[in-house]
């Protein structure tokens, strides 16, 4: 009979993640808040932790949706999120431009979790270097704050971007580059989706959505969270933009968070 085999433990790290947030921390200067750095090292340390757990959708992620109606949502909501797309579509070979920041926007709606039919990212893209962009898109009338709202789209991303989506949109990009009428911007012929990029959350909505959650308490400090630039070594970015859904460009909802 074989002996059952041992489980083996890995060594603990040197330090806690607590002892290397404060260090960095120490390391902080200036006149500024601590709190929004903490939260966005601890979001995307907390993203990567759920990306490895492994989410799938059990049927096809990359959903193509170009010929697709957007009269024919039945939100108001959706119904913006739609017209974005179809009009960067005929407008903008499909791209849509955050101030000096360009996006190829791939579809709407896309399921990502198990069987679940209603946790769908509302607008999908991918950026210059191949990440993944999940746009969560919220109208004036939505009760979620902006830092809800980023949460939202990070559990798409984190689903979006898990081993096994991943490479449903890998095979899902190949062939809709490959339709026969496929004209990509030239800037974005050499493009793929790429897992080591840096994939991106954006909360898209008009300036009435932020300016509603700046004079309220539920929304307050949001503007610290989004006034962190990204950095390039960050695996993720999360920023805020303002967007009335009507036109193919948009721009930062706080203007030193286009920096890096």
């Amino acid at each position: 009979m074989q002996e059952p085999s041992v489980p083996t433990h890995q060594s603990p790290p040197p330090t806690t993640s607590f002892r290397d947030w404060m260090e960095q921390l120490r390391q902080r200067s200036g006149n500024v808040p601590q709190w929004p750095w903490l939260l966005r090292t601890v979001l995307m340390a907390e993203f990567q932790r759920q990306r490895a757990l492994g989410f799938s959708y059990a049927s096809d992620v990359f959903k193509r949706r170009d010929d697709e109606d957007p009269e024919e949502a039945r939100s108001p909501e959706k119904k913006r999120v739609r017209t974005l797309f179809s009009n960067c579509l005929k407008q903008s070979q499909g791209v849509l431009t955050v101030d000096s920041d360009e996006y190829l926007l791939l579809g709407w709606e896309w399921p990502n979790q198990g069987r679940e039919s209603m946790r769908r990212a509302d607008l999908v893209a991918l950026n210059a270097s191949g990440g993944l962009v999940v746009f969560e898109c919220k109208l004036e009338s939505n009760s979620d704050d902006p830092v809800t709202a980023l949460l939202e789209g990070l559990d798409y991303l984190a689903c979006l971007t898990s081993p096994s989506n991943f490479s449903k949109i890998i095979d899902g990009y190949a062939r809709w580059v490959a339709e026969p009428n496929r004209n990509l911007p030239a800037r974005f012929r050499d493009v793929v989706p790429r897992v080591g990029s840096q994939h991106e959350v954006i909360v898209l909505a008009p300036a009435g959505y932020f300016e509603k959650f700046t004079r309220s308490r539920r929304g307050d400090g949001w503007q610290l969270l989004a006034d962190l630039a990204p950095s390039e070594a960050d695996v993720i970015s999360m920023r805020f933009a303002r967007s009335e859904f009507d036109r193919v460009s948009a721009c930062w909802a706080v203007s030193s968070s286009a920096s890096s």
